[in-house]
């Protein structure tokens, strides 16, 4: 077990697998006595859950998953909830990408980076934190960040989430939050209480406040994250 830094939080983790200790290298809390926010271990019930759809896994990695659903359900108490997205920012803004798996946030983000460099910062492949903090919404950099590894042990303000779907030409558009609740809910961590159905509710409204939403049909051309930045950047 040993404590670590994540959205700003020092979370202690209970856990019994290196592959875990690995995964959250870059976010060990420099100094292992200081003050613990919550502490989280992999739950026996999800673990079960998990092995039974999740063939072919190592322990270890179904051990990282329960704990990482442990951490987004007692996130909820810090205003925070976990979205499905990845994340970079730009001249201090974070965008989110969010889509089904396997249609393109990762190749998108990388496009990102050939057009724009240095100018880009990835925070997040697949799984960020979002917490609200003196009035501002954070995105934050975990280790639980999909396939590719893209994560930062960083945060940026988001600015916009946008639904990215496959098309032949590059377009976007602003859509409103009736057009955008029923694809942000697919992608976030629904409560499993009633308790938490409330902060859940709460930390929603909170999103629908602050970020402007998008819908963008893209090929996997540079070009189309030019078209992305012009649309959302104003």
């Amino acid at each position: 077990m040993a404590l670590y830094r994540i959205a700003d939080l020092n979370i202690k983790i209970n856990h019994k697998h290196d592959y875990l200790t690995k995964l959250c290298r870059n976010y060990l809390h420099e100094n292992q006595n200081a003050e613990i926010d919550f502490e989280v271990s992999a739950s026996p019930d999800d673990y079960d859950k998990d092995k039974e759809c999740l063939e072919g896994y190592s322990d270890g990695y179904l051990e990282s998953i329960s704990v990482y659903r442990q951490i987004a359900k007692k996130l909820l108490e810090y205003d925070g909830i976990i979205l499905h997205a990845a994340v970079i920012s730009v001249d201090g803004k974070a965008y989110a990408f969010s889509a089904p798996s396997g249609t393109g946030k990762s190749t998108h983000i990388r496009l990102w980076k050939e057009a724009f460099g240095d100018k880009v910062k990835i925070v997040n492949g697949d799984k960020p934190l979002l917490r609200l903090i003196d009035g501002r919404l954070y995105a934050y950099g975990t280790p639980w960040c999909g396939k590719e590894g893209y994560n930062a042990n960083t945060k940026a303000e988001l600015y916009s989430i946008c639904f990215i779907s496959r098309a032949k030409e590059n377009s976007i558009e602003r859509i409103d939050p009736n057009t955008a609740l029923p694809k942000i809910f697919t992608q976030l961590l629904l409560p499993d209480s009633e308790a938490q159905t409330d902060k859940f509710f709460s930390m929603l409204n909170v999103i629908f406040d602050r970020v402007k939403f998008y819908s963008l049909g893209c090929n996997m051309d540079i070009q189309a994250a030019h078209v992305a930045y012009e649309g959302m950047k104003a």
